[in-house]
């Protein structure tokens, strides 16, 4: 059978679901493809394949913002085509599955299997829950935490490829916390205009520049480093910088308390969509 699926990843995690992904059903015989939204949607779009598949990290229970833009603006209709989405987080997933559900089979895709993993926590910041009971793992953690990730991956690989149906966060719980959840964007908000580089830390290596989603990084006439007005606050500049040198807002300038995630590792870099 021949599978495509569609991702998009940040500090990594997702990207690294969706490689396993792939390894896990070629050895089965299928033949799979992989997309990153933003570089490569338009040739998911243009190729052909009998099942589609949706990678995602959800943000305030709905998929990262680039990739649900794409899913309501450019996928065609669906004729029937199957499709699953297997998104990952932090701690809950609430009522996501629902919203991709509804706007999946509004454009005729028979959206079969939902399902989430738990992976590491890569928003460390002030005042955010994950901060304070889903710390950043140490190595060994990570190594845990990635075998029990792969374990589910092939449990829900399976139900997907024998046509099994199952949908998450049809609950009023559910409903209601990812409600609430949406409505927390003042909080994003708060951290659009407050990301700031430690010049002393920096670098000059340019990656928080060529890595960044929106293309919000650059570098004025003075060569510092400015932030735009098109932030997602997604973080990744934030981890994955080498130097710690990025800051969303003062008091994560303390990387022992507000540590940094760098990825699982694993042979996984980090998506650039720039030179």
């Amino acid at each position: 059978m021949r599978i495509n699926i569609v991702y998009f990843t940040l500090t990594g995690n997702t990207l690294w679901l969706a490689t396993k992904a792939r390894e896990i059903m070629e050895e089965q015989g299928h033949q799979v493809k992989l997309f990153e939204v933003i570089n490569q949607g338009d040739a998911f779009l243009g190729s052909e394949a009998d099942m589609l598949g949706v990678f995602y990290p959800v943000w305030g229970f709905l998929p990262a913002e680039p990739l649900w833009e794409f899913l309501r603006e450019k996928m065609p209709e669906g004729n029937g085509k199957k499709i699953f989405f297997i998104g990952d987080c932090a701690g809950i997933a609430g009522d996501t599955s629902m919203k991709c559900k509804r706007l999946m089979e509004a454009k005729g895709y028979d959206a079969f299997y939902f399902n989430h993993i738990i992976m590491p926590n890569n928003y460390t910041l002030p005042w955010m829950p994950y901060n304070y009971w889903k710390r950043v793992p140490a190595k060994e953690k990570l190594e845990k935490m990635l075998g029990v990730a792969e374990t589910r991956l092939r449990k829900m690989l399976q139900s997907a490829l024998n046509r099994e149906r199952r949908l998450e966060g049809r609950g009023l719980f559910w409903r209601c916390y990812g409600w609430l959840q949406r409505k927390m964007e003042p909080i994003v908000n708060f951290y659009r205009s407050r990301f700031s580089v430690v010049k002393e830390r920096c670098l000059q290596c340019d990656l928080c520049v060529r890595i960044c989603p929106t293309g919000n990084i650059s570098r004025n006439n003075d060569g510092d480093i400015v932030f735009g007005s098109n932030c997602l606050v997604c973080a990744k500049c934030y981890n994955l910088c080498p130097a710690d040198a990025i800051l969303i807002c003062r008091k994560t300038i303390n990387t022992e308390k507000y540590k940094r995630y760098k990825g699982p590792g694993k042979g996984i870099k980090p998506v650039a969509y720039r030179e």
